[in-house]
């Protein structure tokens, strides 16, 4: 593939990651859970559809211990997006 091609795509997958993290730390807030529970929540559900398939083709380490950035991504959206909840 093409470096522009892989560059749309990474930048796909990290929206991807940060919308999912929102969506389930606004559910988080919703539900009254705290700060620490809600960006658990956000980070496992952001993350959480690719550990499994990285698991099932038996890529070990998992996408985002080797990558960084889908944590860097989630974990602030979840904690803006608690705040923005509430």
């Amino acid at each position: 593939m093409t470096d522009s091609l892989l560059t749309v795509m990474f930048a796909l997958t990290v929206a991807a990651t940060a919308v999912m993290a929102g969506s389930a730390a606004i559910q988080g807030a919703r539900l009254k859970l705290d700060l620490f529970g809600a960006t658990v929540i956000a980070v496992a559900t952001a993350v959480g559809g690719g550990t499994v398939r990285d698991m099932l083709l038996g890529r070990m380490p998992v996408f985002w211990i080797t990558d960084l950035t889908y944590l860097f991504t989630a974990v602030p959206v979840a904690v803006v997006m608690y705040f923005v909840a509430n």
